[in-house]
């Protein structure tokens, strides 16, 4: 597959998330199921869109410097096409200079014209083919500043993390959200098992381990594109962040349980649970939007899991009667834990937005209290470490006396914070940000 296709299709991703405000996850996934390209010219896609979307900033103060017009002048088109070149010239060694300057002029002509085609070829040839001699400010007379431009963050971002932390954590969480997220795979144990999948993803030319830290998880280290395999299409795993798998197992179903995920799509947490409960608990998958259902569905049925009944339905005003054993709240979040997977969320949050998410999450956590049944388990779950969003939100809750804050099983301790509250960080291993409350609802 000639690698130009491929460039134009990242274009065409990339204007969806500047013009139509698309999900940069949703924009690829359309254009991938559009195009019909090889196993590397995905990866290569992948990599240029997300590659591009993380380093925003960074690529604007290269360009800035050998390029005479304002960069918010330049149609859109071509300034995708500058900051994907500048991304290939920093960060693909795979691509020569000349493969990156030819194949971006080529692009420019077909998406503007000749002319913007030559100030391409200009500019380009004057990009820094390393990080150490593109000019970065000085990170010991103006840390911020050197973070926001060599790390592409808002800066807002980089103080809030500062102050809720410290300097140097707000600095590993800088470098961690601009790594690129392992790949891993959480076994579906009601049809296999770690060691039978291990097997049978090896024969088939990958490579996988269990260093990950929870049981029936493994971390690909080498291999094609999963979502293609005959193992994930017959439902033996489902990819999931190691952080993400652990609202399951605080909230811990068991068999003959009545269990209720008020916001399920697209429903990686509704069917591990089903798996911890053996297929024998009665799960409700509720989400409010309509378009995701089938999502939960699509996974539901790949995976084989019994018991799962999908609703749509508004947490707030959930369409079921009370008395659940067991209430997820996997609340509509910042995702700012998650910026290795979704770097443009860093465009897309605001601090006004965090608090407004928090007052949404609140409501959510109430209602889930009362759906629960006296004496019953509520998870809270959100993938962000914002304290607006996680310690707020349970002093908030716990100051109306409806729940108790309960410790959970044993192999979470790892990420214990304090009495029934959980956290993992981003600078702190191969891990999203999550943060996780468990509590006991009092009659």
């Amino acid at each position: 597959m000639p690698a130009e296709p491929v460039r134009d299709a990242a274009i065409d991703v990339l204007l969806r998330v500047i013009e139509r405000d698309v999900f940069l996850d949703v924009s690829l996934d359309k254009t991938l199921r559009r195009k019909n390209f090889s196993d590397r010219g995905r990866r290569f896609l992948g990599m240029l869109v997300y590659g591009t979307v993380r380093h925003r900033i960074l690529c604007d103060y290269v360009l800035q410097k050998h390029c005479h017009q304002p960069l918010d002048k330049l149609p859109t088109a071509l300034l995708v096409i500058l900051r994907m070149a500048v991304f290939q010239a920093l960060f693909c060694d795979q691509v020569t200079t000349p493969a990156m300057v030819h194949t971006s002029v080529d692009l420019a002509k077909k998406r503007t014209h000749a002319g913007l085609a030559r100030m391409v070829n200009a500019v380009l040839r004057k990009v820094p083919e390393r990080l150490e001699d593109i000019g970065l400010p000085n990170a010991e007379e103006n840390l911020y500043k050197y973070l926001k431009i060599r790390y592409s963050m808002p800066k807002w971002l980089i103080r809030k993390w500062a102050e809720q932390f410290d300097d140097e954590t707000a600095l590993r969480l800088c470098e961690a959200s601009n790594e690129a997220a392992d790949s891993i795979l959480r076994v579906n144990t009601l049809k296999t098992t770690v060691a039978e999948l291990t097997q049978r993803l090896e024969k088939s030319g990958c490579v996988v381990d269990d260093d990950v830290q929870l049981p029936n998880a493994l971390r690909m280290v080498h291999g094609g594109a999963l979502p293609r395999s005959k193992w994930f299409q017959q439902g033996h795993f489902f990819l999931q962040d190691t952080a993400s798998m652990l609202p399951g197992l605080l909230l811990e179903p068991q068999e003959g349980d009545r269990v209720l995920d008020l916001c399920a799509a697209p429903g990686g947490k509704t069917t591990h649970m089903a798996e911890l409960a053996n297929g024998k608990a009665t799960i409700v998958a509720m989400d409010s939007s309509r378009r995701r259902l089938w999502k939960i569905q699509e996974n539901v049925e790949r995976l084989e899991c019994p018991g799962v009944h999908i609703l749509c339905g508004d947490g707030l005003h959930a369409p079921v009667a009370s008395g659940f054993d067991r209430v997820l709240v996997d609340a509509p979040c910042s995702g700012l834990g998650t910026l290795r997977r979704h770097p443009d969320l860093k465009w897309r949050m605001t601090q006004e937005s965090v608090d407004e998410l928090a007052q949404q999450q609140r409501d959510l956590l109430r209602s889930a209290i009362a759906l629960c049944k006296n004496n019953g388990v509520v998870v809270y779950s959100v993938c962000t470490f914002t304290p607006e969003e996680t310690t707020a939100v349970v002093e908030s809750i716990l100051s109306e006396g409806h729940v108790v804050l309960e410790t959970g099983q044993e192999c979470l301790e790892s990420w214990k914070t304090a009495e029934g509250m959980y956290q993992s960080l981003p600078s702190n291993g191969a891990w999203d940000g999550f943060f996780l409350t468990r509590f006991r609802k009092q009659s």
